[in-house]
This record gives structure tokens, C-alpha cells and sequence, in this order.
């Protein structure tokens, strides 16, 4: 979607209305307490505008029910706008969205962290989400002195990857993550580090790259290029970006990048957001 075509379905809050209430009710309206379809009528409006409905069971709900913006004193056109710029760009600072938007950099930093905050929610089936196939497994360090957290990856080559944070790198720790989300007889591809030994005993079929001896790939598709290619690109957008964030809110950064990079193989990454961003959580 060209700029033009989004500048054009939210130009006044009237018409990013319509579009955020086509997308929250394009199944009908659905009363959240009793959950049955296109049951209750229309009342008042909120002060922000959305419509308020009541449902034959009497509970009154709104456009934002259950949404990412109950509650929030949001202007629509600065939520789509903010949506269409995180969906399309690696990233983008409070600054220059705030610059966009005619905002001050404070409200421009709440806006996107609500919008990071969801992406953690949205992360979440993911975790429950088994891998199988080929399946790369690695540890990074984010940020520096204080700052300083420890994470590893786990990513099924051509599909989707997590990361989690680790508080040390023994065989419990990363082992564990591997059997809790890979499944037996895959084949696991990580660097030498002893903490993977015994993968082979468990089930898996597992390849070693030796990177001090630079070891990168040993051909047969036998490398760890995805997850390391995984890392250069989220540290670019750390570091290059944002010039390094707080362990406080590292994960929502974190969480951005890496629903991104879970539904790059998405036709439109603004139009997945939108549903995903307006309609309720997604649950596998």
C-alpha cells in the first residue's frame, strides 16, 4: 500500500473510523461477554467518538473493546499513521514520528510503546508454536555494561523464530528451550558450545559449526546463517536506529523486529497489521 492510498482512507478522523470500525466488525458485531453475532443495537458515542452498543444480553461495549485502544485517549489518524510507519520501515524513533505526526516526542514514545506492548502479545502463540524440520540455535548479547541481557534464539530455517531471555548458558538453560519447542528428530544446527552436547542423545539430529575456526557453513545446508543473519539485523535496529535502548524496554524493541521478521512472508505487512493491531489477539 502506497502512502497516497493510506493518506487517502485516513485524511479526516471520520473516515479512520469507518476504516478502524470495518476492520474491528468485518465478521459483525460480536458482543464480548455473551460472544453472539450481530445481537445488540447502537447507543451513545464515547467522548473519543467510537460507538457504544448494547447487546441483547445488556452488557454495553464499544468500538474498542477488547482492543489495543480501550481506554487510550488516542487520535485515530496518529494510530494508523504510527501502524503503517512501524509495519513498513526497520524501525523509527519517538523523534522523527513525532516530527510526522506534529506531536511532541513524549506523546510519540507512548504511542509506540502501546504498539511495541501489543507486539509482546502478539508474540506470544509463537512460544507454543512447535518447530521441526531445520531448526538453528544460538545466544547474543544485547546492550552493554548495565544494560547488558542475555537472550537466545531459536529459529525454524524458512519459517518462524523466538527469543528469549537467559540468564546464564549451561546445558538446562539452552537445552531446555530446544526440547521445549523443537521437536524430536529434527535436525539442530548451533555453534560448539558444551551446553548443546548430547542434543544427538535426545532425539535431535544435530550439527556443530566451529566459528573460532570459522567454521561457517559446512555445505548440505548445514549452517547457522539464518539466526546469525537474525542478529545482525535486530542489532542494526538497536544500535543503528535507536542507538542502543534500557533493559526496561529492550524486549518491546526486540518484540517489534521480531514480529516483523515472523510475517515477512506476508502480501501486505501494513494490512496484516491492521488486523492483527484492531481485531483481538491472535491465538493459534
Amino acid at each position: 500500500m502506497t502512502i497516497f492510498e493510506v493518506m487517502d482512507l485516513i485524511q479526516n478522523e471520520n473516515k479512520a473510523l469507518k476504516l478502524f470500525q470495518r476492520i474491528r466488525w468485518r465478521d459483525g458485531l460480536l458482543c464480548d461477554k455473551c460472544a453472539v453475532y450481530d445481537s445488540a443495537h447502537k447507543q451513545s458515542k464515547t467522548k473519543t467518538g467510537f460507538q457504544k452498543y448494547q447487546c441483547c444480553c445488556g452488557h454495553v461495549f464499544s468500538d474498542t473493546s477488547g482492543t489495543i485502544l480501550r481506554r487510550k485517549q488516542i487520535r485515530l489518524q496518529h494510530f494508523f499513521w504510527a501502524l503503517y510507519e512501524i509495519s513498513q520501515n526497520k524501525g523509527i524513533t519517538s523523534v522523527e514520528l513525532g516530527e510526522k505526526l506534529g506531536v511532541g516526542q513524549k506523546k510519540a514514545w507512548n504511542l509506540l510503546r502501546i504498539l511495541r506492548e501489543h507486539c509482546q502479545i502478539l508474540l506470544k502463540p509463537y512460544l507454543l508454536l512447535p518447530m521441526r524440520g531445520v531448526v538453528e540455535s544460538d545466544e547474543a548479547h544485547f546492550g552493554k555494561g548495565k544494560n547488558s541481557t542475555m537472550v537466545q534464539g531459536v529459529l525454524q530455517r524458512g519459517k518462524h523464530a523466538v527469543i528469549m531471555p537467559i540468564i546464564d548458558r549451561t546445558e538446562i538453560t539452552l537445552k531446555g528451550n530446544i526440547k521445549a519447542r523443537v521437536r524430536k528428530y529434527s535436525y539442530v544446527m548451533t555453534d560448539t558450545a558444551s551446553a548443546y552436547g548430547g542434543l544427538s542423545c535426545a532425539g535431535y539430529r544435530h550439527f556443530t559449526l566451529n566459528h573460532s575456526r570459522e567454521e561457517f557453513s559446512l555445505g548440505h545446508g548445514i549452517h547457522s546463517n539464518s539466526i546469525e543473519g537474525l542478529w545482525g539485523n535486530q542489532k542494526k535496529v538497536l544500535y543503528g536506529i535507536h542507538h542502543g535502548v534500557s533493559k526496561k524496554h529492550l524486549f518491546k524493541y526486540v518484540s517489534e523486529y521480531l514480529l516483523k521478521f515472523n510475517l515477512r512472508e506476508a502480501k501486505s505487512t501494513f494490512s496484516t497489521f491492521l488486523n492483527l493491531f484492531i481485531s483481538p489477539p491472535l491465538y493459534c
